[in-house]
């Protein structure tokens, strides 16, 4: 009875131990995502609050990092030596004269918009959630307030200013 748990005993062990050994090789090998992060900020000279990263993910049979970003609604890719940062592919190319053409609203000019859609002061209302989101590949403002014994959504693209979708409903 005693030698089955032995070696059910051995044979985890030795999982475990392999796991661990994994864990350490991978750590001690490969960058981790925010170095990937950074090497990408610094490759397109953008900041995070600019910059939505969708994926990061690691193909170690590869070793390199496929990872997705978003910047002013428009998707782009770059694959990235897991070991060494070396960037192996990207397609991100910065368009001066799109940047320059296309101006981002602020949360608080995103925040207006949504009152003005209401009919509604800004003194009138207790905001519950502002903040930027992505929605269908789009960067938006994700608004939402109380006015008047309702509860406001607004979805507000962040390029166009435009209102993407909004509704209310009646607080109980």
């Amino acid at each position: 009875m005693k030698k089955p748990f032995v070696i059910i005993l051995s044979i985890v062990i030795v999982i475990i131990l392999i796991c661990i050994s994994v864990f350490i090789y991978i750590k001690s090998t490969y960058l981790n995502e925010n170095e990937i992060k950074d090497i990408i900020l610094k490759d397109t000279g953008l900041t995070e609050n600019e910059i939505y990263f969708d994926e990061i993910d690691l193909e170690m049979e590869d070793n390199h990092y496929d990872v997705s970003i978003y910047y002013n609604n428009k998707e782009y890719d770059y694959k990235i030596d897991a070991k060494n940062g070396k960037i192996i592919y990207n397609d991100f190319k910065l368009n001066t004269n799109q940047t320059n053409t296309q101006t981002n609203i602020t949360l608080e000019e995103a925040q207006k918009i949504a009152l003005e859609h209401a009919k509604a002061n800004n003194n009138d209302v207790t905001f519950t959630e502002s903040k930027l989101d992505y929605d269908d590949n789009r960067q938006i403002y994700d608004i939402e307030f109380i006015y008047n014994n309702k509860e406001y959504n607004y979805e507000i693209d962040v390029i166009t200013s435009e209102i993407l979708s909004y509704d209310q409903d009646n607080i109980r």
